[in-house]
Order: C-alpha cells, then sequence, then structure tokens
C-alpha cells in the first residue's frame, strides 16, 4: 500500500462558489462513443441536458475566438443525466459520507493543489476523505484502488493514471461504489460513473490548430506530451496527431515526453535544437514543458518557436517582454472540487450528468501578460479559481 491516509482538515471558504472563471461544463455523449469515454446510456434512456449542451459548445468558441480560428467545431456529443436512484443511500459510517480520493500525488504543483483543493472543499461540506497518491504511477494505482474499495467508502474520486486501473474502477463500481473520474478519463468498460476533466479534443486539436495557422500550414512541428500513458497526456496528443494529418505539408519530426517537469523538457528542447535546428513550432500540453523549451532555447541563443501548453504561472513571467508567441489554456487543478460535489450528488440523489467539462479561459501571447501573477509561485496555473486563502495556506501565493 502507497500513502493511505484519513484526511479531514479545518479550512473555512467554499471552493464552490470560487470557481469563477473555471466555469463548469457538463457533457455525455450518448449517440457516439468515443475512445476513452465514461459509460454510455443508450439513446432512448438518455436524459437530455439542452443548457449544458449548449455551454459545451459554447467552450469550443471561446476558445476558437482566443486562439483566432476559424471553423473549429466541437465534437457530437449529448448530455446525458445519470439515474442517480442506482446510487442514493445514507452514509454507510456514522453521519458523514467518507469519499476515497485516489490521487496522482503530489508530483507537481498540479498535483498540490489537486489534493488541497479537494481536501479543502470536503471539509466544507464535512466530507471525510480516504487519501491514497500514486505520485503518477498506474500500477501504484491499482493498488491504491484496491484497498480503498476495501473501506468501503460511501464514493470514490480517482484521477487516472493509465487504463491499466480500469478494471480496479469496474470491480469497486460493482461492489457498489460509484466512482468519479476527475482530471482524466478511462475506456469505458471501466464502469465510472462521471467524469470530470476539461476536455481533451479542445485542447489537443485547438493547439494544433493554433500552430498549423501560424504556419499557414506548412512546417515542421514538434510533438511535446506529458507522462507516457496517462489519459491527460495520450488524449491530447492523439487529438494533436489527428489535427495535424488535416494537414500534408505539416510535418512531425519528433514526439517526445516531458513528464510534466521543466527539467526534463528542457533536456529534451536541447536536442531538438541539435536535432531539429529548423523546427518551426513546438505543440506542448503543458505550461511546465513550455517553459523547458524556452529555457533551452534562451540559453542556447536562439529564437522560441511558437508553442502551445496549459497556463503555467513561470512561463508567463519568464517570456515577459520577449518575442515569444503562444497559445495557453488552464487544466485547473482545482476542478478536484467539483469531482467530489459530483461524488456527492450522486450518493445524496442529487441531478448528476455522466460528464462534466471544465472550462477555463485561453489565450495568447497578447494577452499573456494580463494573467502572470507576480505574488504566486510559478508553479501555479493562472488564472486559479482556487480560494486564495488556500494559495496562501500551500505558499503558493502572498497573503
Amino acid at each position: 500500500m502507497t500513502n493511505i491516509a484519513f484526511s479531514r482538515r479545518g479550512h473555512s471558504r467554499t471552493i464552490a462558489t470560487c470557481l469563477g472563471v473555471a466555469a463548469l461544463v457538463a457533457v455525455a455523449g450518448c449517440s457516439t462513443e468515443q475512445e476513452g469515454s465514461a459509460p454510455q446510456a443508450s439513446a432512448e434512456d438518455c436524459l437530455n441536458a439542452d443548457e449544458a449542451q449548449a455551454a459545451y459548445q459554447s467552450s469550443w468558441s471561446s476558445v476558437a475566438e482566443a486562439f483566432e480560428l476559424e471553423d473549429f467545431q466541437p465534437t457530437d456529443e449529448q448530455v446525458c443525466q445519470v439515474d442517480t436512484a442506482t446510487w442514493k443511500a445514507e452514509p454507510k459510517q456514522g453521519d458523514s459520507y467518507r469519499v476515497a480520493f485516489a490521487a496522482q500525488g503530489p508530483t507537481n504543483s498540479w498535483g498540490v493543489l489537486s489534493d488541497e483543493a479537494l481536501r479543502y472543499h470536503a471539509d466544507e461540506l464535512g466530507v471525510d476523505v480516504l487519501y491514497a497518491a500514486a505520485n503518477g504511477d498506474a500500477t501504484t494505482q491499482v493498488d491504491n484502488i484496491q484497498q480503498l474499495a476495501s473501506q468501503n467508502p460511501d464514493a470514490m474520486v480517482v484521477v487516472p493514471m493509465g487504463d491499466g486501473i480500469s478494471g480496479q474502477v469496474k470491480a469497486a463500481v460493482d461492489q457498489g461504489i460509484p466512482v468519479v473520474l476527475c482530471s482524466g478519463v478511462l475506456p469505458s468498460s471501466s464502469g465510472a460513473v462521471s467524469t470530470v476533466t476539461r476536455q481533451y479534443d479542445l485542447l489537443g486539436s485547438a493547439y494544433a490548430e493554433w500552430i498549423a495557422k501560424k504556419l499557414d500550414g506548412k512546417g515542421k512541428v514538434a510533438i511535446l506530451s506529458g507522462l507516457a500513458g496517462v489519459p491527460t497526456a495520450e488524449y491530447q496528443k492523439a487529438a494533436a496527431e489527428t489535427t495535424f494529418e488535416k494537414y500534408p505539408d505539416i510535418e512531425v519530426v519528433t514526439t517526445q515526453y516531458t513528464e510534466w517537469s521543466p527539467t526534463v523538457a528542457k533536456t529534451v528542447a536541447q536536442n531538438l535544437i541539435a536535432s531539429y535546428p529548423d523546427l518551426d513550432a513546438i505543440w506542448s500540453d503543458s505550461g511546465y514543458g513550455a517553459l523547458g523549451v524556452a529555457q533551452a532555447y534562451e540559453e542556447a541563443g536562439k529564437p522560441v518557436p511558437p508553442i502551445t501548453g496549459d497556463a503555467i504561472n513561470d512561463f508567463i513571467l519568464a517570456t515577459d517582454g520577449k518575442d515569444v508567441q503562444y497559445a495557453l489554456s488552464t487544466f485547473p487543478p482545482e476542478m478536484s472540487s467539483t469531482c467530489l460535489d459530483t461524488a456527492l450528488g450522486l450518493v445524496k440523489g442529487e441531478p448528476v450528468l455522466d460528464k462534466v467539462y471544465i472550462d477555463s479561459p485561453s489565450f495568447t501571447d497578447a494577452d499573456g501578460a494580463t494573467y502572470a501573477r507576480k505574488d504566486c509561485d510559478g508553479g501555479l496555473l493562472v488564472p486559479s479559481s482556487a480560494p486564495e486563502p488556500l494559495l496562501t495556506e500551500l505558499k503558493m501565493c502572498k497573503a
């Protein structure tokens, strides 16, 4: 067993009401089942949520506007509600619900805030948390989920580290524990009841379309993904590859992994500079990767190619005032609070959708400086909707 712990912490503000810029958008597939999607309802069983569907489409429109993309259309998905009658129940032990949290773990600033945002919100709601950190490893998470399920929690939230955990998720659901996937997806065979994440097709394809626009559909591109095998990396990368295939004059010269680490990304970028000195753009799924790339090119005395990624504060600060073209969007770690709300909605019999897509601002270098926070740690994803008291408690921001 790795890092299994009981957790209940003292905080005082509700994160769910602080989501502000990270509006909640819910979507579920019924007529079309996508790879990596949550279980689908049949067409006749699908309870439509037209308002959420409209919000989903709006999130694609907002990214298209921010990146100045034409004809950028959302994937075809239909919104459904979960039949929560299956899961509605009183707490199994005592007066408080117990929610198991199979987390990524504090391997970087994203993981730290994901953990702490859920704990913060759990304390607000009087929920007990059973915590296990995978530390980025799917094999460890298999054991974590099994041991969390053995404690018979009322519900479980899982940040999936790879498709290899699908069997353990299915076993937990079959045991009567509703599982909510958080910040990631699994194949429908996992049986997860709901999925809360930032939409992968949206991010992966939008970054690729922005690069194609910058290059007028012609040039050499490198793809820098995050952690091999992790859905957050693999599905975004797949969306990017599919998009680049639309442009026969764009050549993807290499695809590499940065482990969402600026240090690793810097080494990767140093090799790129040596092997592909005429590289025209870099598709990156993270600001951690983009930061390492910027550092490597600056040290080599070369201009940074147009680059993408999520909005890490340090990257924006490091490129402020420099001629670096980028397109960024936030993959907010504090969405874990919404994952907790979704899990509780299931056991309380409240309306829950089988996919909850988180929306957040997207922007380019033209507006990047307005999002930078000099009072906060470089690893913070901005804009952050996490409560300021939590950010200061974690020493991510100054009081």
